[in-house]
């Protein structure tokens, strides 16, 4: 991890489809991130462990709590 990034881990990503999901909301909020590992990397469900610069964490925390409410991710800020 860099200097001004923060950990992103977002649990339940059932499929290929709701991770690129999880990067668009990541694009849509001008983060600048990296997606660092998937446990298990090639089984569904997975957590999916993304950095992310710090200055738009809180805004990624906020966007993907929605989606925790719509795809029932489980997203937290580490």
């Amino acid at each position: 991890m860099m200097t001004g990034e923060t950990m992103l881990r977002v649990g339940k990503v059932r499929s290929e489809e709701e991770l690129e999901i999880v990067r668009d909301i990541l694009d849509e909020i001008g983060a600048n991130y990296e997606h660092v590992r998937s446990e298990p990397e090639d089984l569904y469900p997975q957590t999916a462990y993304f950095y992310v610069s710090i200055d738009v964490s809180h805004d990624a925390d906020n966007l993907l709590s929605e989606l925790s409410e719509k795809h029932g991710f489980d997203v937290e800020i580490l």
